[in-house]
């Protein structure tokens, strides 16, 4: 299906090819959308993103549909603000989209933008300036909205409940006083909301235009994808030797103390291992529990793990466990079920919307003793049978590749710019 070529004016404040999470959103955004169309780029330069950035440019077949323009970090920072890190990065966020905007009207100037698409940072409440300009705005998909629920702080230490709080606060506060973060928010034709969390805020907001619920994530569908997943066994030699996997930040909302109480009532029979690839703020935290358990045997962790290498802890491992207690949704659910492995998660936030029941498991929130019994219980029931792993892996695959492949999610973006410019959205 071909689409007429706009010419797009793109926020990516984060971008890399290399990366998952927000970056890889950007350079996903980015790739897809400028297969289609004349993509005009606004990037920051933090985390040295330029380099790499225009390399994997230069190797795209399409790279005359790209311009990238780099905008320099603000330096310094308010004096009050470096007190506390979250908001002297909100206030950074917000002075390089105030750069941004200014960069977006020397452009206009120049080129007849067509629309203008807000991606990254994906939270609706680091505000785009963007809307301003005489074109169509297009804000996300954007999250923001999901919380931590209150049988979720029982798994957090002190210092964590602490932190939430702020958190809590903090987004409270900026809900209240960033007009800017509203007035992007209902300017814009259309907002994307990558949970329904955020979908149900954004709706009570925007009084004119639309919100639509549209995954923040995605993956990238390829030959070779196919063909590793396909070599996936879902399952070692006897039923109930069982390698699981954990991907992602070590930091107190992604719930590995779930995880580790889980797997110690686990029935003697399940002989299991579990891999760790990330690291964070918990991570020396967790090894010496792991140690002090007498569990270090069978708890591997790996620390960081190259974003491009991950696709080999995928094909070896048989199930992915992710009890995140607060998430957007979770690239690496995707990425898990891209491999064909069945997911046992937490029915929160994205997680709840992604996992169908017949591709992976969904735990209830009630109460700390029945989530880790049910977590457990997950395990056990998929230890012990391998067919059924294969049977939701398969289930998980066909998903991901109908409905949340960057292929298909680029094309879903061209018709609905189609619909905002015809005035149908």
């Amino acid at each position: 299906m071909s689409f007429k070529k706009f010419k797009i004016l793109l926020s990516a404040f984060v971008c890399h090819p290399e990366k998952g999470s927000e970056e890889g959103i950007g350079w996903n955004w980015l790739k897809e959308l400028s297969k289609e169309h004349e993509v005009y780029a606004l990037i920051s330069c933090f985390l040295d993103q330029e380099e790499p950035v225009r390399a994997a440019v230069e190797e795209l077949s399409y790279r005359e549909n790209i311009h990238l323009i780099f905008i320099p970090m603000p330096q310094g920072s308010n004096k009050i603000m470096s007190l506390f890190p979250i908001l002297e990065f909100y206030y950074l966020c917000v002075e390089w989209q105030k750069q941004a905007l200014a960069e977006a009207k020397k452009l206009l100037e120049k080129v007849d933008i067509d629309i203008i698409h807000h991606v990254t940072y994906g939270s609706w409440t680091i505000p785009s300036f963007l809307w301003q300009l005489p074109k169509p705005f297009v804000l996300g998909p954007v999250t923001g909205s999901q919380k931590v629920p209150l049988v979720g702080y029982l798994f957090l230490p002190p210092k964590a409940i602490v932190q939430e709080l702020v958190r809590i606060a903090y987004f409270l506060w900026v809900r209240m006083t960033s007009v800017a973060s509203r007035e992007a928010v209902k300017k814009a034709k259309l907002v994307l909301c990558g949970n329904l969390e955020t979908l149900s805020e954004i709706s009570s907001i925007k009084k004119s235009g639309k919100s639509l619920f549209f995954l923040d994530v995605g993956v990238s569908y390829t030959s070779e994808l196919a063909k590793a997943s396909e070599q996936t066994t879902g399952g070692c030699n006897t039923s109930t030797s069982i390698s699981l996997l954990w991907a992602g930040l070590i930091e107190p909302r992604k719930n590995f103390g779930l995880l580790l109480e889980a797997l110690k009532i686990l029935p003697s029979d399940i002989q299991w291992k579990l891999t760790v690839a990330g690291t964070g703020p918990l991570l020396t935290y967790w090894q010496d529990k792991v140690s002090r358990l007498g569990l270090h045997e069978k708890i591997n962790f790996l620390g960081q793990i190259p974003y491009i290498e991950m696709s080999k802890c995928y094909q070896t491992s048989d199930i992915f466990v992710f009890p995140s207690l607060r998430e957007g949704t979770g690239t690496v659910i995707l990425e898990a079920l891209a491999n064909r492995l069945p997911v046992i998660a937490l029915r929160l936030n994205g997680a709840a919307t992604v996992l169908a029941d017949d591709c992976g498991v969904l735990i209830e929130v009630r109460s700390k003793k029945q989530m880790i019994n049910d977590f457990a219980d997950a395990i056990t029931s998929l230890s012990r049978d391998r067919d059924l792993r294969r049977k939701i892996g398969e289930k998980g695959y066909e998903r991901v590749r109908s409905f949340y492949t960057w292929e298909k999610r680029g094309k879903q973006m061209s018709s609905l710019y189609q619909k905002v410019l015809d005035g149908i959205l």
